[in-house]
């Protein structure tokens, strides 16, 4: 797979993550802090299993280092 076609399929699950969110959230919303929180969350976890859990991948993918991945995986409560 190509690097367009990555990032297609990765822009279409934002998307669809966004929607999905808003849908949750109610004619009022949530704070934008929250809003980010919960949508990082999903690109993580998204990034994660796109990689088959390998964590140098994702993270490269992410444009983090491996440590900050690590923190954000204790954060988010993410295994």
């Amino acid at each position: 797979m190509n690097f367009m076609s990555e990032h297609k399929q990765i822009s279409t699950l934002i998307q669809q993550s966004a929607e999905n969110y808003l849908d949750k959230a109610g004619h009022c919303g949530k704070l934008l802090k929250d809003f980010n929180r919960a949508f990082e969350k999903v690109i993580i976890e998204t990034t994660i299993g796109y990689y088959d859990n390998n964590l140098s991948l994702a993270s490269k993918a992410l444009g983090i280092s491996r440590t900050t991945l690590y923190d954000k995986l204790k954060l988010y409560n993410i295994d």
